[in-house]
């Protein structure tokens, strides 16, 4: 009986394609020994199950020589490298979804209230120069203002708001005692945001070099391009504007940051006739009588039980800001020669938290001040009170990290007019309330 379930399973492994066919090959041979009278029913279904038993231990084997083959095969490959010129690419970016709601009082008591839906995409790649101090930066965005990336919604599921644009484009060199980028890039400086919108970039050339607990930038930027024999201002043929800016930041180490600033136009009279949309939230084509010093002043610290804190503020005067709103030709002229008393900015904000990190959340409170000769909408932020001067307010925001990667976050922006009486263009708006209701994607 041993013998002949012997030959039968041999048949079986060496007479048929290996375990596919076992099932066929074994019924037509016990089916024959049946009509031959060779074996009774009990024997052939004994001999089922034995030839059944060792077809499944011969299948285990064959399964488990293959994944040992594939095991050996995939550990013995070689890794396939990145090619040579993309090996050193770095690639990032963010996508934020945005609830915005504002209602904005003009002076003449008119409200302009609105709610949309919003996005922005930005894509950036930095290409690091193999075995070299140079890399070359990129950035693509969303929408054409230059303060700000926000796309709407709406429209017909048109695509008017789908376009990439290029934010910054820039070549950095990185030495052991210098660091020096030129094209489009983003600010090196030690600002608030109601300063420096956060979409803002400048174009030009920044150098800063560290040397123990300072950090000294400076910066000669491009504010417009025009051509000098085609466009003529009374008369006067223009000439060129640039922004001149320069920073030291001292630091102890500890969480005290010290960082006084002078930013000047070079007093060009230019109208922005040629170059650029200038299409920010409250822009004006006009960039002269700019001469701002700023005292930046920042201090974080850690309570006992590790909750981080900082304190932060700035206070600052336009040293031309009474020339800006007494020049008729200006448009920050509020109607009469003798203004005086309207070149100064200041806020203090406090935060509690920093949202880095899956699960960490933060608060902050700030106060703002700025006045209608104080400085320009065109570099303030767009968010608060419309991108206006002459305004005073307070901005509250609360940011959860739901992951490393999603962040949500709520800011409400007020404003208010602090002279009821100046009607120029720049600093005209009555209260500004704005609402952002943010979620943004970082990879």
């Amino acid at each position: 009986m041993r013998t002949l379930t012997f030959l039968l399973t041999g048949a079986l492994f060496l007479g048929a394609p290996i375990i596919q066919a076992q099932d066929d090959t074994t019924d037509i041979l016990i089916q024959v020994l049946l009509r031959k009278g060779i074996l009774s029913e009990s024997e052939a279904s004994e001999i089922r199950q034995e030839v059944s038993v060792v077809a499944e231990a011969r299948k285990a084997q064959i399964v488990d020589a293959a994944v040992a083959q594939v095991e050996s095969s995939y550990a013995s490959a070689p890794s396939v490298p990145m090619p040579s010129k993309l090996s050193n690419l770095t690639l990032s970016g963010n996508a934020r979804f945005r609830y915005h709601y504002e209602n904005i009082e003009s002076r003449s008591g008119e409200n302009n209230d609105r709610s949309r839906w919003r996005y922005r995409i930005r894509l950036g790649s930095i290409y690091q120069f193999k075995e070299s101090p140079y890399s070359l930066g990129v950035q693509l965005e969303t929408a054409t203002s230059n303060d700000s990336n926000n796309a709407n919604f709406g429209g017909f599921f048109d695509k008017s708001g789908g376009g990439t644009y290029v934010g910054r484009m820039y070549l950095n060199y990185k030495g052991e005692d210098w660091n020096i980028t030129f094209g489009k890039h983003a600010s090196p400086y030690y600002l608030p945001k109601m300063l420096w919108d956060g979409d803002l970039n400048i174009e030009g050339i920044s150098e800063s070099t560290t040397r123990g607990a300072w950090t000294f930038t400076a910066g000669q930027y491009i504010i417009d391009e025009e051509n000098e024999s085609k466009a003529v201002v009374g008369g006067q043929s223009v000439t060129d504007d640039a922004l001149l800016m320069a920073q030291a930041k001292w630091t102890n180490g500890e969480g005290l940051v010290v960082a006084p600033i002078v930013m000047a136009t070079t007093g060009g009279n230019s109208n922005f006739s040629e170059s650029g949309t200038f299409s920010g939230a409250n822009s004006v084509r006009y960039f002269h009588d700019f001469a701002v010093v700023g005292l930046p002043i920042e201090y974080g610290f850690k309570t006992g039980n590790g909750q981080k804190h900082k304190l932060f503020g700035v206070w600052g005067t336009n040293l031309k800001g009474d020339e800006l709103v007494n020049d008729p030709d200006s448009p920050f002229y509020g109607g009469s020669t003798n203004q005086s008393s309207k070149n100064q900015f200041a806020n203090l904000g406090y935060q509690m938290g920093s949202a880095k990190k899956a699960g960490e959340r933060q608060w902050s409170a700030e106060y703002r001040f700025m006045e209608a000769g104080a400085y320009t909408p065109n570099l303030s932020d767009s968010d608060w009170a419309g991108g206006s001067v002459n305004q005073a307010g307070y901005v509250i925001n609360f940011k959860q990290m739901i992951t490393d990667f999603f962040d949500f976050s709520v800011t409400y922006l007020v404003g208010d007019s602090i002279d009821d009486d100046y009607l120029a263009s720049p600093g005209k708006r009555g209260n500004t309330q704005v609402l952002l209701i943010d979620g943004v994607v970082t990879f």
